[in-house]
Order: C-alpha cells, then sequence, then structure tokens
C-alpha cells in the first residue's frame, strides 16, 4: 500500500520523485514546447491546404499569398492546360507581382482562361516586345501592357501616346505600371506635361543635340580662322612686295639725286 506523507522515507508534503527522472520543465521550456507545437501545426495545415497541388502552383500561391480558394481554382484549371502550362504559369508570375490582392486578380485571370481570352506569354507579340524594348521597360510591366492593350480599341494610337511619356521617364517600367490603371478603366491616354528627367530617352537625345551642335560652331571657327590666317598671310606677301619695288623706287631717287649734285 502507498506510505502516507509523513511516514520514514517520504517527505512531508508530498510524493517524492523517482530517481533518476527529470524535473518539472520550466517556464521557459514551457514556451519552447509551445512555439514548436505551434510550427508543427502550421506545417500539417500547409501540407494538407496543398494536398494533390502541383508543386509549381503551391510554390507560386506561397509567393503571391494566395488564398486556398484560389490555389485550388488555379490548379484546377492549369490541369486542363498541359499544353501551355509553362507559358502560362510564367505569365502568371509576372501578371501577379506587385498586385495589392494578388487572389482577386489570379481569378479575373482564371476566368479569361475559361473563356479563351487568356494570352499569357503570347500578349507579348512583335510590335509590344520592340516597344518594350525601345523604351527599356522590363519583362513584367510589357506583359501587363499586352494583356491590356489587347482590350484596347486602338492599341497602335495608345502606345505612340504612351511612348511620349516613357520617353520622359528615367524609370519607365515603374510609370508604365501606373499608366497601366487608367488604360485598365478605358481612359484615354493624355500628353506628357512633365520635363524630361536627367537619365531618360529625350534628356540624352537633347544632350547629344548639344553636344553635335557645339562641334559644328568649333569646327566652323576653325574653317574660318584657317581662312582669315590664309588671307593675313597672302596681303603680307603683297605688302612686303610693293614695299620692296617702292623701297627700290627710293633708292633709284635718291642715286638720281646724288649725281644731279654732282653735276
Amino acid at each position: 500500500p502507498p506510505q502516507l506523507a509523513g511516514f520514514p522515507g517520504m517527505p512531508l508534503g508530498g510524493t517524492a520523485m523517482p530517481p533518476g527522472m527529470p524535473s518539472a520543465p520550466s517556464d521557459m521550456d514551457s514556451e519552447k514546447l509551445a512555439q514548436l507545437r505551434f510550427q508543427q501545426v502550421a506545417l500539417q495545415y500547409e501540407a494538407q491546404k496543398h494536398a494533390g497541388i502541383a508543386p509549381e502552383v503551391a510554390e507560386l500561391a506561397e509567393y503571391h499569398g494566395l488564398d486556398e480558394r484560389a490555389t485550388r481554382a488555379l490548379d484546377d484549371e492549369m490541369k486542363k492546360r498541359s499544353a501551355t502550362f509553362d507559358a502560362d504559369m510564367q505569365a502568371l508570375w509576372i501578371g501577379l507581382e506587385g498586385a495589392s490582392n494578388a487572389s482577386g486578380l489570379l481569378m479575373i485571370k482564371l476566368k479569361d482562361m475559361r473563356l479563351g481570352q487568356f494570352r499569357g506569354m503570347s500578349a507579348l507579340d512583335n510590335k509590344v516586345q520592340d516597344f518594350a524594348k525601345k523604351y527599356r521597360l522590363d519583362a513584367q510591366a510589357a506583359v501587363k501592357l499586352g494583356e491590356v492593350l489587347d482590350k484596347r480599341e486602338d492599341p497602335e494610337a495608345d502606345m505612340v501616346k504612351i511612348g511620349k511619356h516613357l520617353e520622359r521617364s528615367n524609370k519607365p517600367s515603374s510609370l508604365m505600371m501606373m499608366l497601366l490603371r487608367d488604360l485598365r478603366d478605358g481612359k484615354p491616354v493624355k500628353e506628357p506635361e512633365f520635363a524630361a528627367a536627367v537619365g531618360s530617352k529625350a534628356h540624352e537625345r537633347e544632350l547629344g543635340k548639344q553636344t553635335k551642335g557645339r562641334r559644328s560652331r568649333s569646327g566652323g571657327r576653325d574653317r574660318g580662322g584657317r581662312a582669315r590666317s590664309r588671307s593675313r598671310g597672302g596681303g603680307g606677301g603683297g605688302r612686303d612686295y610693293r614695299d620692296s619695288r617702292g623701297g627700290g623706287g627710293s633708292g633709284r631717287s635718291r642715286s638720281r639725286g646724288r649725281r644731279d649734285r654732282g653735276r
């Protein structure tokens, strides 16, 4: 039968811990155990949430912070698009970058996929590619521009007007992302109202014109100086020739005067 407290071999006020048993965990150990347990639960939840989902989809969902509904919808749709899987995923990576509500934007793109209106990387046709290269747009800005222009009434006229803005900016990709808001809303592209920034294409072009003008003026002065030098040299030679003739005549006049006085 168990011995009661106060009997020989037992401490007063409770039972003794068996030899070799660790002492009760401290408060710090309890906090660590709670943190470990929380991490385990979180990992289990993530594993269950992405169970059966393609690794490429799970990676995109984790990076962009997609909710479970959008992640499942994307996985279901991409399973139907094996022929264009890689290109579509690349376009989604770029298209969702910087989105304030990535899940909401993804659902719009999935709707475009179902309706056959999602162009993916094919949105970068030759004209948009050349435009992006000319104005130094990054891949994200270029792809989003291609998607928006595809829904505009006159994309070529829009690109001309957009180019006037981009050539004045030293951060064309950032400016392009700002302009896309109005383009998506169907608003017209306004004429730029700001001067060319230092380092922009327009600024570099203006510097080139100024440098060319200075070289042209400098070359004109050099040619004018050489012409004047030749003219002065020729005049001096003529004067010397005339002076020598004049000097000879004076000598002859003086010698004639001496002969006359001798007579």
